[in-house]
C-alpha cells in the first residue's frame, strides 16, 4: 500500500492548511515519523503541517504556544470521536502481542492487541477495540488485567477506530491479570482451537479457496484490495481475510504465523495483516483437498450468520422473484425461496438468473450466510455456484410435514434455525398479548403511538400472543403472529378485537391464562437466538392433552425410581 493511500485522511488535513504541498511528499513525511520515530500519524499531524507551512514561506508565530488539550474522561468507546486526544479510560486487556521492527538500524518493539471498555461489567456488556502500543508498556498491559489509560489517542483507519498508547501515556494497573500472552513463537494451534481463541494465533492449513475482493471506503474515496478465502485441517476450517497479497494457490499447505482471529457475526475469521508471515509448509500426512472438501459439507442446522464458502445440498420448496429499485435508481431483480434438508429449513437468495422448480435437488458451492428475519440463510451471487442434482441423497421431503424435532434446551443453547418443532409448558402469558399497533414502515410495535425508529405514527392493527415456554431446564419467549394466533384461538382478529372492546384487554389476557397456563404446548416454527436469549416464532401450535400415567413413567425412568 502506498503512503498516499495509507495516510489519505491525514494528507487531506495537511492539504487544507498547505494547498500547494505535494501529496506524495506529505505521505513520505508521515511514513518517516511512523517508521523512524514510532510516532503515529495522528500525533505527527501538527509537526507535518508546520514543516510544509515553513517550506511554503508561511509565517508561523513563535509567541503562541499550542494549547494543551483538556483530558477527556470516558467510560465507553462509543463516547470517543475519531480526532480525540488525551483520553482517559479504564479498560480490560484481552491480548498483548509484541512485534519487533527496525528503527534507524536498531530493533524497536511495538505491540498490538485488543482492549475492552466497561471492564467491571460482564463481557457481554463490553465493546472490543484494537490498540497499538508505541510506548513499550508491556509490563503493565498483561492480558486479563484491568488498567486505567491516561493520555491515549484515537486512530481511525479504513473506517475503523482504535487506540494509540503513546510514550507519554500513563498506565495504572487496577486489577492484576492472570492470563498469558498469545503465542508469538512457532507453536501452531489446530483450526478448531484457533477458532475459539479470539486472539493472535499460528495455524497450519490447506488453502481451500482464495479470491481477490475489494472493500469500498464508506467515504467514497476508493477501494481497498483484499483476498478472501478459507483454510482447513482435519479439525475443521476457518475463513480468512488478507489485507496483503496472498500468493498461495488453492490446495497449497501453508503455515500462517502472527494472524489474529476475530468474530464477525458469530463466525470466527482469520485476519492476515502486514506483520503476518505466510510460508509454504510440508507434511506428507496432511489430508488432501478432496478429503477436506468432503468433510466441509454442512447442513442447514450448521448454518451461522457470517459463514462463507458453504458447501450444502438442498431441496427447493418454493421460488419467486421480484423487481426493486436500487439506490442508484436502476432496476434490479432478486430471486429467493424456501429450501430444505433433513435438518431443517432456511431461505435461499440468488442474485443471478437462477430459477429452480419446487422439489428440485441442488448443490450449492461457495455460498455465504446472512441473517434474514432473525435466522441465518443462504445467499449465492453467481449461477456457477449451483449444480442441479438428478437425485437427492435422501428420500423426497414433504414440505407440509417437515419439522425437525429439537429439545427446548438444545434450541436455547444452539443457533437460530427454521423448520423446527419443540415442546414445553406455558408458564407465563406476557403483556402485549391481543390487539397491538405496528409502525407502517418497519412493523415494530408502537408504544403510545410512537415508533422507536420513525417517531409518531398512525399505526396498523395486528394480532399477537406472547407466551413463555419452559421444559423444566430452559425457557424461551414464544410469539404467535396473526395467522397462528387466529388458528390457536379459533377466532379472527376482528372477533378478538370485538371481544377486547367488550370485556377489556386485562380480562382477555386473564381468560387466556386460564386456558393455557401450565399446559404443555408443541410449537412448529423458527427460533432466533442472540445475547438476549431464545425467541420462538410459531407457524402453528398445539396444546397437548396430559397423560398422567405416561408422564409419571417418564419421571420415574429419568430419576431411576423403582417401585
Amino acid at each position: 500500500m502506498s503512503d498516499q493511500k495509507k495516510y489519505a485522511n491525514q494528507i487531506a488535513v495537511v492539504k487544507q492548511e498547505c494547498p500547494d504541498a505535494d501529496e506524495g511528499e506529505i505521505g513520505k513525511e508521515f511514513a518517516r515519523y511512523e517508521k523512524d520515530f514510532l510516532i503515529p500519524p495522528e500525533d505527527a499531524l501538527r509537526s507535518v503541517i508546520r514543516k510544509f507551512q515553513t517550506a511554503a514561506g508561511v509565517e508561523i508565530s513563535t509567541n503562541t504556544s499550542t494549547p494543551v488539550r483538556e483530558e477527556k474522561k470516558v467510560q465507553r468507546f462509543s463516547e470517543l470521536g475519531a480526532d480525540d486526544r488525551n483520553v482517559a479510560i479504564e479498560v480490560a486487556v484481552v491480548s498483548y502481542t509484541p512485534r519487533t521492527q527496525m528503527v534507524r538500524g536498531e530493533e524497536k518493539q511495538i505491540a498490538f492487541g485488543w482492549i475492552e471498555d466497561n471492564p467491571w461489567e460482564a463481557s457481554s456488556e463490553r465493546v472490543r477495540w484494537d490498540y497499538k502500543d508505541w510506548g513499550n508498556k508491556g509490563e503493565t498491559m498483561t492480558p486479563g488485567s484491568v488498567v486505567r489509560l491516561e493520555g491515549v489517542s484515537v486512530n481511525e483507519w479504513n473506517d475503523k477506530r482504535s487506540i494509540n498508547i503513546n510514550r507519554t501515556t500513563r498506565v495504572t494497573v487496577l486489577k492484576e491479570g492472570g492470563g498469558s500472552a498469545p503465542p508469538t513463537g512457532n507453536e501452531s494451534l489446530s483450526i478448531a482451537r484457533a477458532s475459539e481463541v479470539e486472539g493472535f494465533v499460528n495455524v497450519v492449513g490447506r488453502v481451500l479457496s482464495a479470491k481477490p475482493d475489494v472493500i469500498v471506503r464508506k467515504d467514497g474515496s476508493g477501494e481497498i484490495p483484499i483476498v478472501r478465502g478459507k483454510i482447513s485441517d482435519s479439525s475443521g476450517s476457518i475463513s480468512f481475510l488478507s489485507w496483503k497479497e496472498f500468493e498461495h494457490e488453492v490446495g497449497s499447505l501453508v503455515k500462517i504465523v502472527g494472524a489474529s482471529v476475530r468474530k464477525f457475526r458469530e463466525t470466527p475469521e482469520i485476519q492476515i495483516n502486514d506483520g503476518t508471515v505466510i510460508e509454504t509448509y510440508r507434511d506428507t500426512a496432511f489430508p488432501d483437498v478432496s478429503e477436506l472438501v468432503e468433510s466441509e459439507k454442512v447442513s442447514i442446522a450448521d448454518l451461522r450468520n457470517g459463514m462463507r464458502d458453504i458447501s450444502i445440498t438442498l431441496q427447493v420448496e418454493s421460488w419467486a422473484q421480484r423487481t426493486f429499485e436500487a439506490q442508484d435508481g436502476s432496476s434490479r431483480v432478486v430471486r429467493s425461496g424456501d429450501v430444505m434438508d433433513p435438518t431443517g429449513r432456511c431461505r435461499l437468495t440468488a442474485w443471478c438468473e437462477f430459477d429452480p422448480k419446487p422439489g428440485d435437488s441442488i448443490r450449492i458451492q461457495d455460498g455465504r450466510v446472512q441473517f434474514w428475519q432473525g435466522s441465518p440463510d443462504l445467499v449465492i451471487d453467481n449461477l456457477d455456484q449451483v449444480t442441479s442434482l438428478s437425485d437427492a441423497p435422501w428420500e423426497k421431503i414433504d414440505p407440509e410435514n417437515h419439522w425437525v424435532e429439537v429439545d427446548l434446551t438444545s434450541v436455547t443453547q444452539g443457533g437460530s434455525r427454521r423448520g423446527i418443532s419443540t415442546a414445553g409448558t406455558i408458564v407465563a402469558i406476557n403483556s402485549g398479548s391481543g390487539i397491538i399497533e405496528r409502525c407502517p414502515d418497519c412493523r415494530r410495535m408502537l408504544r403510545d403511538g410512537s415508533c422507536s425508529e420513525h417517531g409518531s405514527q398512525r399505526g396498523e392493527e395486528d394480532l399477537r400472543l406472547r407466551f413463555v415456554l419452559d421444559n423444566g431446564v430452559s425457557n424461551a419467549n414464544l410469539f404467535l403472529g396473526k395467522d397462528p394466533a387466529e388458528e390457536f384461538l379459533g377466532m379472527s382478529m376482528e372477533e378478538v378485537k370485538s371481544e377486547i372492546s367488550s370485556i377489556g384487554s386485562e380480562v382477555f389476557v386473564s381468560n387466556l391464562r386460564s386456558r393455557v397456563l401450565a399446559r404443555k404446548m408443541v410449537v412448529h416454527g423458527r427460533c432466533s437466538v442472540d445475547g438476549q436469549g431464545a425467541m420462538l416464532f410459531a407457524d402453528r401450535v398445539e396444546i397437548v392433552d396430559p397423560k398422567p400415567a405416561e408422564e409419571a413413567k417418564e419421571v420415574m425412568q429419568r430419576w431411576e425410581v423403582v417401585l
